[in-house]
């Protein structure tokens, strides 16, 4: 990643610039969609895709004018950990995750159905999240801001520091970037320690342990490298389970022993199950029926910390959360 301050002088004003051209050339292009929708049949498909395309460029470019209103109340950037500019970001994440779902409701008919949801009760805890495909991440952190008011606190990629607007965002308010591979392990371990050390009683401290979205040739791959490691017994674990990644127990542990009062909330989303490939995605535009979720509440004290219960406990439940996706699986399939 480029520094911060090339991110905010060049490629946010890039990634601005197209965004605008993009929206001057929208009434091409969303006629360009309907013709293909009206030749194909498609069930307004691609208009559904790109009017939400389009209100995705207006909220970026919107988002980050905003933001950059905030940055100048708070004193170019001086005051802008203070409580009430935390609470002005969290707000303006709240309206934004609460647009991208609106629309992504009324375009694409997009509905989370939470089984057996939890009862709220305040309290710190820590989300460890399958990573179950596109829009994931987003659906975890709209559930938890919008329908639990939690203030998230958010372990992602570095990636997406490309996107100006999760860049400016993300860095004002307390989340860590980190960083795949050996040579920041011990940097990325640091970060989440310290963020989940952090938690409070309304937050919400958020890891998605499988670190990326879920293959079949990743889960082969996942399970080669746990052999390769001398890892036998783990990897014949993730050999039983079909539809999740091994989950990495480095982040977990580092969270928990930071976070000792905390509670741990697994969460599984049957994203994958219901979308697939981009061209089953394409094919079940609008969703006939909602993407199916499942959340427990472990209370701290059932929750292990010695290292190898720990690991143990975790890839059972990665265990279970593979068992219910199966089972919503074979219940689709009956419908």
């Amino acid at each position: 990643m480029p520094p911060r301050i090339v991110r905010r002088l060049v490629v946010a004003p890039v990634v601005l610039i197209v965004c605008l051209a993009l929206i001057a050339a929208s009434p091409a292009w969303l006629a360009a969609a309907l013709v293909f929708d009206m030749a194909t049949r498609h069930n307004l498909r691609a208009t559904r895709a790109a009017t939400f395309f389009l209100y995705y460029l207006v909220l970026e470019i919107g988002g980050v004018l905003y933001l950059t209103l905030l940055w100048l109340a708070s004193g170019a950037g001086l005051g802008v950990r203070s409580q009430i500019m935390q609470r002005a970001h969290f707000a303006f994440m709240r309206w934004w995750l609460g647009g991208l779902y609106g629309a992504a409701g009324r375009l694409f008919r997009l509905r989370i159905d939470i089984h057996d949801p939890p009862e709220p009760r305040w309290g710190p805890v820590l989300v460890f999240s399958r990573h179950a495909g596109p829009g994931n991440s987003l659906m975890l952190v709209t559930t938890l801001m919008l329908q639990y008011r939690r203030l998230p606190r958010i372990v992602m990629l570095a990636k997406l520091q490309w996107d100006p607007l999760i860049d400016i965002v993300g860095n004002r308010l307390p989340n860590r970037f980190i960083r795949h591979g050996p040579a920041h392990s011990e940097r990325s371990r640091q970060a989440v320690a310290e963020l989940a050390a952090d938690a409070t009683d309304d937050s919400a401290f958020i890891l998605f342990p499988e670190g990326r979205d879920f293959t079949d040739k990743l889960r082969l791959k996942a399970i080669d490298y746990l052999r390769s490691k001398g890892h036998s017994d783990r990897a014949d674990k993730a050999e039983r389970m079909v539809r999740v990644l091994p989950p990495r127990h480095g982040g977990v542990a580092a969270a928990v022993r930071a976070a000792p009062a905390a509670d741990v909330v697994f969460v599984a989303h049957t994203v994958l199950e219901d979308v697939g490939s981009f061209a089953e995605l394409w094919s079940r535009i609008p969703f006939a029926r909602p993407v199916a979720a499942r959340y427990w509440r472990i209370p701290n004290s059932q929750v292990p910390t010695d290292q190898d219960e720990l690991i143990d406990w975790l890839y059972g439940w990665w265990e279970r959360i593979d068992s219910w996706i199966l089972t919503q699986i074979e219940r689709q399939s009956t419908e």
